[in-house]
């Protein structure tokens, strides 16, 4: 008998454990004006907060070419080692993205 019951919190614990892995990340927006193209096709940190009239510069530290593209504006292409920088004079959410790579590589800017 204590060996099923044994079993049986085992496999409670085990269950708890993989619904805390994974799943979605709610992480609240980081408060900077630096985002990094970072190796592996990503933006880091995705989704920053910042300040109206502040600038926000994209640094490709990738391997590879990448753009950033806020909303409807103009494609800025960025080679590996260059930055853009982007002024955000009203206050708003931003929606931004690597046209190349739009699955992987987009984020927000939040500015309040």
């Amino acid at each position: 008998m204590s060996f099923r019951l044994l079993s049986a919190a085992a496999a409670l614990a085990a269950t708890l454990v993989a619904a805390g892995c994974g799943g979605t990340s709610t992480s609240a927006p980081v408060a900077t004006t630096s985002v990094e193209m970072a190796k592996s096709y990503r933006f880091s940190p995705k989704e920053i907060e910042i300040k109206p009239g502040a600038t926000v510069t994209w640094t490709n530290n990738d391997n590879f070419t990448h753009t950033v593209k806020v909303g409807d504006g103009p494609d800025h292409k960025v080679g590996r080692g260059d930055s853009v920088s982007i002024a955000f004079d009203k206050a708003g959410t931003y929606h931004y993205v690597c046209t190349l790579h739009s699955h992987d590589m987009h984020g927000t800017v939040i500015v309040a």
